[in-house]
């Protein structure tokens, strides 16, 4: 019988190793070198995007940036001064992305820049700090404590009145902390609606009066509110949890 033919050996798949990461004194070197040089550019340059760029560029620029800079990004146990780092350069990141998604300061913003000055009217300082506080009341409402988260957001507030999620959260940890839910209900509503008439595209704004509704009774006016909230945010368990819950 004719020898078996035999075929050829397959070509050996090159093996793909991960970058390794980097330890926490050069991440901490790069943020520093990322955030100074994001003090000296203007909104456009800090989101990587053209002047001419459209709502959704800013919207997918913002939400890139977010995902590598976001303070819930430091993993534990890393040094004080990198989560510093990340959450003064996502609050860099998060005004450039209020003032270009926003027609009105966008359009002042631009013709700031081709007047030639810097754009800059605020004072970055107080919008770092606002930020800063925002995050460590992130944290200790989720240690549910609430009257402590409460006085941080209140600061971050008063750091930047601009910012729509400082008021979301503010009102919620009113709500939390209060032992009597109904008397504080319409002061709650109040930082909510002003959150959602600040930037309509805050998501945990809507749980939140959903939140105080089912609370209080509403569950029609709760439901619609996750849905909004998962509209904006798919990935926002809680939210998902009550729409779960209503189908039962």
């Amino acid at each position: 019988p004719p020898p078996p033919v035999m075929k050829p050996a397959a070509p050996a798949k090159p093996v793909v190793t991960a970058a390794p990461a980097l330890n926490a004194e050069a991440e901490t070197k790069q943020l520093q070198a990322t955030h100074d040089q994001m003090k000296k550019q203007n909104f456009f340059e800090v989101l990587g995007l053209k002047r001419d760029a459209d709502p959704g560029a800013v919207k997918i620029a913002y939400l890139k940036a977010a995902r590598s800079y976001h303070p819930d990004t430091v993993a534990p146990g890393s040094p004080e001064a990198l989560a510093k780092l990340k959450a003064d350069i996502f609050a860099l990141i998060s005004e450039a992305n209020r003032t270009l998604s926003d027609a009105v300061l966008r359009a002042d913003y631009a013709a700031e820049l081709d007047a030639g000055g810097t754009g800059s009217k605020v004072d970055m300082e107080k919008i770092f700090r606002g930020e800063e506080l925002f995050q460590k009341g992130r944290i200790l409402v989720q240690a549910r404590k609430y009257p402590d988260a409460l006085k941080l957001f209140e600061e971050a507030v008063s750091c930047n009145p601009d910012e729509a999620e400082f008021y979301a959260w503010r009102g919620y940890a009113k709500f939390l902390q209060s032992k009597d839910k109904k008397l504080v209900t319409a002061d709650v509503m109040k930082d909510l609606n002003l959150c959602v008439s600040k930037n309509p595209n805050v998501a945990s704004a809507f749980y939140f009066l959903g939140y105080v509704q089912k609370a209080n009774g509403d569950e029609k006016a709760a439901l619609a509110n996750f849905k909004k909230c998962v509209a904006l945010d798919p990935k926002h368990i809680d939210a998902q949890r009550e729409l779960r819950s209503a189908k039962k």
